[in-house]
């Protein structure tokens, strides 16, 4: 299941989801949301597995977690579309930035 979570990331979620872009963009990592801001991922290279929950349910603030462990952990770079449009400036319809996402390690 891993695998071919890994090898078809468009079958694990939308397009436009953040398990299939981060698995996009971070080759040889499988990746899902839950419910509820769960979130885990698998890389299987480092023998590591993730499992993160936003207590209050907020999905920007997991996939901003994971986007940030999986760049700390070296497998996503953190200037990747992907990543940026989980860690970056937040920008108003007009393209002004009015604000940012980080997470605190």
């Amino acid at each position: 299941l891993r695998d071919a979570m890994m090898a078809h990331p468009e079958l694990v979620a939308g397009e436009t989801r953040a398990c299939t872009e981060l698995m996009r963009a971070a080759p040889g990592v499988a990746l899902k949301t839950g419910a509820e801001a769960v979130f885990v991922a698998i890389i299987p290279r480092l023998r590591v597995g993730i499992a993160v929950k936003i207590e209050d349910g907020a999905t920007r603030a997991s996939e901003a977690l994971i986007a940030a462990l999986l760049i700390r952990l070296g497998v996503l770079q953190a200037d990747h579309p992907a990543a940026l449009k989980r860690l970056g400036p937040i920008h108003n319809w007009d393209g002004l930035q009015t604000g940012k996402i980080s997470a605190a390690l």
